[in-house]
């Protein structure tokens, strides 16, 4: 019957409601069946947003290095950190081997968030402690582990991360370099599991009195591999005639589960302020009509519908043809270097913003919110929609009363630092808004 319906009225034109006091309805074929039939087109939903913060995000086996320090406006400090575990397979040395020097190489990957025409300053540190996670087999943005306070070498240099062929260099301690060669010569060091037991890893700390940037590295796994970010130590041959009489040895990260980003943030003093715990919901009434999403730290934008299931008392019989999410990022919040994606994900919580799963449309495919720029000289009008109408489906006929919202987060929520801001605000006419296409029959 759906599809006999839907087939009737295809010639028809559908057009939004722009008033909260009116909803547009339409007759449809009244020269042929009755004309109760109409469709209606609501956008006046009560709709209530804000911001929360999950409690933890998996940081390992991302593939990347993330270090810096940036300072948002309206989300506070936030810091990046990186833990590694280096091994090697090289256990063996020609005997007139002579130590030279060690350090450690980082390769850009191209990503990067915020200033960088800054100086930035990194920090090499030991970790004392097995390489190990609290709990699973995962570590998260909130994990740690204890490290020396001696620094092993230190940088400050101005980035160039768009250069995917550049690195840089971190000259480290040359008593260390020594230690870790001679161990090797003279066989206290034979396999992996022996260097382990010796050098737990290293942690990269960035300077946190400036706010200048975060930036991405690669990490692979393997020695010989272009690009790579490692260890590496650095030897000569006596009485080596080759006109380049330079060896080394690479120390790679041992595995992806063995390297991970603590990503912290310091929100007091802010608009959200801190959050107790996973539960609370910063409402975007106290928050300047602004809900935020910040990749790495788990904070998220809400969106919740509390009236669709108000649409069954326009009428016994009806039917959803279509509903529309749309929402506005506020402009001036992006730039080349915190970008608009052209996806976002949208996930459907809980009241208490326990992820339930991905949302999906009418035909259970998984659905993301899709960039929409119509004036991309002047920004002037960039929002993005999602297709609700599977949930919308889902919450008028289930049994239950689902309390359900939504949760916008970035794809690569748990590998880069880029900040959202949506506005929710009617004296803009940037409000959060909810569209459905209805049909009653």
């Amino acid at each position: 019957m759906r599809y006999l319906i839907i087939g009737l009225i295809s010639f028809v034109f559908l057009a939004s409601c722009t008033t909260e006091e009116e909803t547009t309805t339409y007759e449809v074929g009244s020269d042929f069946i009755e004309n109760d039939i109409q469709v209606r087109v609501i956008d006046t939903f009560s709709i209530k947003t804000g911001t929360f913060k999950l409690d933890s995000l998996i940081t390992s086996s991302t593939n990347r290095i993330l270090l810096g320090n940036v300072v948002d406006e309206n989300l506070g400090r936030l810091s990046a950190k990186s833990y590694l575990q280096l091994v090697t397979n090289t256990f063996s040395l020609d005997t007139d081997a002579v130590y030279d020097s060690i350090g450690f190489i980082l390769n850009y990957d191209t990503y990067y968030y915020g200033d960088t025409t800054k100086i930035q300053t990194y920090k090499l540190h030991r970790i004392t402690e097995t390489f190990e996670p609290e709990e699973g087999i995962a570590f998260y943005n909130t994990s740690s582990l204890d490290y020396d306070t001696t620094t092993l070498g230190e940088i400050s240099f101005t980035p160039r991360p768009n250069r995917v062929t550049d690195s840089l260099f971190i000259k480290m301690d040359d008593v260390l370099g020594e230690e870790i060669f001679d161990k090797i010569v003279d066989n206290d060091i034979n396999t992996s599991d022996d260097f382990l037991q010796f050098f737990k890893g290293l942690v990269i700390v960035p300077d946190t009195t400036e706010s200048n940037h975060v930036l991405g590295f690669n990490t692979q796994t393997t020695t010989n591999t272009a690009g790579n970010s490692s260890m590496r130590l650095y030897y000569t041959i006596k009485d080596d005639d080759s006109e380049d009489n330079s060896y080394y040895i690479d120390f790679p990260i041992s595995s992806i589960a063995k390297q991970f980003n603590e990503i912290t943030t310091n929100l007091s003093n802010t608009l959200v302020d801190n959050f107790e715990d996973g539960e609370e919901i910063k409402l975007s009434t106290n928050t300047n009509n602004l809900i935020f999403t910040q990749a790495g730290t788990g904070i998220s934008s809400r969106i919740e519908m509390p009236s669709i299931k108000r649409l069954l008392e326009l009428t016994e019989n009806s039917t959803t043809l279509g509903a529309t999410l749309t929402f506005n990022p506020l402009i001036g919040t992006y730039s080349n270097s915190n970008s608009l994606p052209e996806t976002l994900l949208v996930y459907v919580v809980d009241h208490k913003n326990r992820i339930i799963k991905e949302l999906t449309n009418i035909d259970g495919v998984v659905t993301s919110a899709l960039l929409n720029e119509e004036d991309n000289e002047f920004n002037s009008n960039t929002y993005y929609t999602v297709d609700l109408s599977g949930l919308v489906e889902e919450i008028l006929f289930s049994e239950e009363d689902l309390n359900y919202a939504l949760m916008i987060q970035y794809a690569d929520y748990n590998k880069i630092v880029n900040t959202l801001v949506i506005e929710n605000d009617t004296e803009t006419n940037k409000e959060v808004k909810l569209t459905v296409k209805y049909l009653n029959y």
